[in-house]
């Protein structure tokens, strides 16, 4: 059984958020990946469509938690984010991260 804690400590860090163009996010993460992130599909979906009230799109942060975030109510899970600029799923992540704990 995995420890949670040990699982949270592999997860990868955002460091930096930045936001070059609208709804592509350039993010950096603590393993040195870095990358932009095109997230024009979410835009006007739901509550996404808060991105285009008084710019706020372009107010991207990093919250207490590590997420990628616009404001309390608004964020997108980092790890998804790594994935999507990794190119890799989340099941080929998992794996790796297994072989690093055994080595």
């Amino acid at each position: 059984m995995t420890n949670r804690l040990n699982d949270k400590r592999m997860r990868p860090e955002l460091v930096s958020v930045d936001v070059p163009r609208k709804y592509i996010i350039k993010l950096t993460f603590d393993d040195g990946t870095s990358g932009e992130l095109d997230v024009s599909k979410l835009a006007s979906r739901g509550v996404f469509n808060a991105w285009d009230d008084n710019d706020l799109f372009f107010q991207a942060y990093i919250s207490e938690s590590g997420a990628i975030a616009w404001n309390d109510d608004l964020d997108i899970d980092p790890l998804n984010a790594y994935l999507s600029i990794k190119g890799i799923s989340f099941e080929e992540w998992k794996q790796n991260q297994s072989l690093y704990a055994t080595n």
